[in-house]
């Protein structure tokens, strides 16, 4: 428990190799817990009435909600930098709209920003995560899983019922919300020196910051972020491929 409480610039300012790697056994296993759970209480919310499914929804958003409020007063107590904190990440627009969709639910076009914009985000948080700099047991690191772990759940809940019918105008509706997101948030990362929607500066994360090294020193910052904006085109193709593929199987049959 020695590092349990302990923050990525803490751990780099002492030189410390504590963390993990990505797709070694312990990453694999919690990939795989995440699976069940959204396979499991997708089951559970579908056997439930609609005040049961009321419930479901509104306790995971109050659930990110107590999280992100839990994971700003440990950044308080470690007295480390807060700017990190302010919501500007993508995944921090899940989890408000998590809340926002559970108090006013059925909003159709905030369902294709879950399906187009906030899904995505939150499976590539998943399977190539930021905090491979922490062992298995800190708060960093259990918060990033668990948040969105509960962002993946939430959107299979209504994807498995079909409340949320994704589509393809949907598709250009969550890539445009991220482009629109992008550009002045690629502003503030200039200006401030941070890495929200990590298009400021090199990130942690392994496929990024390959991607980095092989466009910024000979292209630079915006041509990055265009990469990017390209790459997150291409990723809402593949899923509206996923999504449209049961109907399509059906059709056959």
């Amino acid at each position: 428990m020695e590092y349990f409480w302990m923050h990525r610039d803490q751990i780099y300012e002492r030189g410390l190799s504590v963390g993990y790697k990505v797709f070694s056994p312990g990453h694999l296993l919690w990939l795989a817990a995440i699976v069940l759970l959204c396979i499991l209480s997708g089951r559970c919310y579908l056997r439930r009435d609609e005040r049961g499914k009321d419930a479901m929804r509104k306790g995971c958003g109050l659930a990110i909600v107590v999280l992100e409020y839990a994971k700003v007063i440990v950044l308080g107590l470690s007295q480390v930098d807060m700017r990190e904190f302010v919501p500007l990440h993508l995944c921090s627009a899940a989890g408000l709209a998590v809340l926002v969709y559970a108090l006013w639910p059925h909003r159709r076009w905030l369902g294709q920003l879950f399906a187009y914009a906030f899904m995505p985000s939150a499976l590539l948080a998943l399977v190539f995560p930021s905090t491979t700099m922490y062992p298995w047991m800190n708060f960093y690191c259990l918060h990033g899983f668990i948040f969105h772990a509960l962002l993946a759940a939430f959107f299979v809940w209504l994807y498995m019922e079909g409340t949320v019918v994704p589509d393809y105008k949907g598709l250009w509706l969550g890539w445009f919300f991220m482009a629109a997101c992008a550009v002045p948030i690629y502003f503030v990362d200039g200006a401030f020196g941070v890495n929200y929607m990590f298009i400021g500066m090199r990130s942690d994360v392994g496929i990024l910051a390959a991607i980095w090294d092989a466009v910024v020193p000979q292209y630079g910052r915006a041509a990055f972020a265009l990469v990017m904006a390209v790459i997150m085109l291409i990723a809402d193709h593949l899923f509206y491929g996923l999504y449209a593929l049961p109907g399509i199987l059906r059709r056959k049959k």
